[in-house]
């Protein structure tokens, strides 16, 4: 496989919206609509904290802990990547063994790594580029 040497994002993604409404951007059906978002609990100075999954940018898993990212803040959590994905909605997307990203909060894409709107960039596992790549044009195509 060529490695090439890229100066501006891949084409065919839409740059998603980093502010909009409550549900990151997404147009909703009226002004009193809730809609079931699924979330996960996490602790902040010994309180539990229930963080939605449309507010989250990204996981990182490390062992058997799951770093949860939102635009402004860090939370650890006590599973594994895997469970912490699962527990939250398909919007995220597995590109690395050690990282899931929610596919709405990409700014760009480039070959062989995503920046996300909180402003942190995440590497594609060589194995998971062509596979990455075909998700996110279709999800672009289709929103």
């Amino acid at each position: 496989m060529k490695n090439h040497s890229v100066l501006s994002p891949m084409p065919n993604l839409s740059v998603m919206s980093s502010g909009g409404g409550p549900s990151g951007g997404a147009p909703s059906g009226g002004a009193g609509e809730i809609k079931n978002v699924p979330t996960i609990t996490v602790y902040k100075f010994g309180k539990a904290i229930s963080v939605k999954s449309s507010d989250i940018t990204c996981l990182e898993g490390v062992g058997n802990y799951t770093f949860v990212y939102t635009r402004h803040e860090k939370h650890l959590v006590s599973k594994c990547l895997k469970e912490v994905q699962d527990e939250l909605s398909s919007d995220f997307l597995r590109i690395h063994k050690s990282y899931s990203i929610n596919a709405r909060h990409i700014a760009s894409r480039w070959p062989d790594y995503i920046h996300l709107s909180c402003g942190k960039v995440i590497p594609i596992a060589r194995r998971r580029i062509r596979e990455t790549h075909e998700i996110l044009g279709r999800m672009a195509l289709s929103a």
